[in-house]
């Protein structure tokens, strides 16, 4: 018997790559003719580099940075030199986990560190940059990255607005232009939501990072000025493209100031992996998959999504764990799933499956093969 396993990051808890180890163990433990493969899955946010890693050979790049309230910080990113190609996260300077639960406020975050790593791939010769949008603990609509790849941003006075969310507003005109244009830009993302309205940034992700509602309001007025200055100024218009809300705005600066392509996260890294070839020179009999959350959600643009468009059509079943399940069997039947379960029973308390994720995912393996062999 062949299995695939595609697991996203449990977030909190336990990466991809860890999730595969524990699943080999415990079927290795029930038969050890099973053969697993193993590959690392991201939607382009938490684990974008670990999941690059593993299918690409490419080299691990440090260099100083600034954090999301401009610290100075230590980052990585990936750089494949033969191909001229680095790979960023957007999370490695401008993340959430980057904060204190104290420090966690979209108005006073920014971007910028992100630009730096930009700007340090690019001398470093990449002229192709993929960058994972995800976990961000910010809501400047890209400025901060693009302040210090070649665009100015000034108030009504003509000083230069520090590239942070509570300073959109302000935002009186635009000028400049992306150092090193003939660079491509690539914004991997899973989220689809647009700039500006109830599906935007602000309104749908700025709670979440620590923003009150009061803030959300002032936020999402500073996104709109923006989006107004850049059609007056740079003559683009991108607000309502699918993903230009990502990461805070960051997949809609991207696209406006650096000319970015806004690309399917759950297509790259599957694409990345060639999850087809796989599926069909192993001839795979199962796939596992796998979130922390399985709900409604997880059928838009996730990970999971993914793994059933390429597996449904080739008549090989696909199974989830997680670390929490808010679907019905019915539910998770129609959305194409032969079988889902939490890694834990529900008289485990939730922090102790986080913390012991490990142990949960080996332990729920029989349930799992018994599932795919209900005769055995």
């Amino acid at each position: 018997m062949t299995i695939l396993a595609i697991p996203d990051s449990f977030k909190d808890s336990i990466s991809s790559k860890e999730i595969i180890s524990a699943l080999r163990r415990g079927f290795k433990n029930l038969d050890p003719s099973i053969e697993l493969i193993g590959c690392v899955g991201s939607d382009g946010g938490e684990g974008f580099l670990e999941a690059i890693n593993f299918q690409v050979s490419a080299e691990r790049i440090y260099h100083e940075s600034l954090d999301p309230i401009g610290r100075s910080i230590e980052v990585e990113y990936l750089l494949d030199r033969s191909n001229r190609t680095a790979y960023i996260e957007l999370a490695q300077a401008a993340g959430l986990e980057r904060l204190s639960e104290q420090e966690r406020n979209p108005m006073f975050t920014t971007t910028a560190g992100t630009g730096l790593q930009i700007m340090h791939a690019i001398n470093k010769g990449a002229e192709k940059i993929y960058i994972g949008l995800g976990g961000s603990s910010t809501n400047d609509g890209g400025v901060g990255l693009a302040s210090v790849l070649g665009f100015e941003f000034t108030d009504i006075n003509g000083d230069r607005v520090l590239p942070i969310g509570n300073n959109l507003t302000h935002i009186h005109n635009i000028e400049g232009r992306f150092v090193s244009s003939e660079v491509k830009i690539f914004a991997v993302a899973d989220v689809r939501n647009p700039l500006l309205g109830p599906q935007g940034a602000s309104h749908t992700f700025a709670a979440q990072k620590g923003a009150s509602v009061g803030e959300i309001h002032h936020l999402e007025n500073g996104l709109s000025n923006l989006h107004q200055k850049v059609k007056s100024d740079l003559h683009k218009d991108d607000s309502d493209s699918p993903g230009s809300g990502a990461a805070g705005g960051a997949g809609y600066g991207l696209r406006v100031f650096l000319d970015a392509k806004l690309v399917s996260g759950i297509e790259f890294m599957l694409q990345l992996a060639d999850i087809e070839s796989i599926i069909s020179e192993k001839k795979v009999d199962l796939i596992i998959t796998g979130e922390g959350r399985l709900d409604q959600q997880s059928m838009q643009g996730k990970l999971i999504d993914g793994v059933l468009n390429i597996a449904r059509p080739m008549g090989v079943p696909v199974m989830a764990i997680c670390g929490q399940l808010s679907l019905e069997e019915q539910e998770y039947r129609k959305m194409g799933l032969a079988f889902a379960t939490t890694i834990a029973g529900p008289e485990v308390p939730v922090l102790k499956s986080m913390t012991d994720a490990a142990h949960y995912i080996e332990e729920v393996t029989p349930k799992l093969l018994q599932q795919f062999n209900p005769q055995s």
